[in-house]
Parts: structure tokens; C-alpha cells; sequence
């Protein structure tokens, strides 16, 4: 697995979120001209933001966050005890 893995897939889920939430939005807004501004621009902030968290946040701390968004995402395995 590439040292890189954590970050396509994040930038993957966060830009597919970001598209989603921009469409989402957009279809709020009654004008058709207007519509694809605010798709654009909802799209826009929440893509920066993503990329500004993740290179202002320290790795220590990215991952940690990561881990515990994924916490419920993971296959169980068999129980010790």
C-alpha cells in the first residue's frame, strides 16, 4: 500500500462530497442562471476547505480524526478474550 493511499482517499470522498452537498444546494436556488453559480461556489468552499485541513493539520492529527471516522466502516473481526 502507498504512503499516498490516505490521501487519494481523501481527496476521493471529500470530492464527491463536496460535488453532492454543491448539487444539493443548488437545487435550492430558484434561478436557472444561478444555479450552477452556487454549485460552483458551495463546491469550491467546501473542496478548500477539505485541502486546507488537510495540509494545516498536522499528521498526528489527521489520522486520528481519519481513524475515527472510519472506526464504524471496519469489518469485525473474531472477539478476544
Amino acid at each position: 500500500m502507498s504512503a499516498a493511499a490516505p490521501l487519494v482517499l481523501f481527496s476521493t470522498v471529500a470530492g464527491v462530497l463536496a460535488v453532492g452537498v454543491g448539487a444539493l444546494a443548488a437545487l435550492l436556488v430558484p434561478g436557472t442562471e444561478a444555479r450552477g453559480v452556487v454549485w460552483l461556489a458551495v463546491t469550491a468552499l467546501l473542496a478548500t476547505g477539505a485541502g486546507l485541513w488537510w495540509g494545516l493539520t498536522p499528521v498526528t492529527e489527521r489520522l486520528r480524526a481519519l481513524d475515527r471516522a472510519l472506526v464504524g466502516a471496519r469489518p469485525r473481526g473474531p472477539e478476544e478474550r
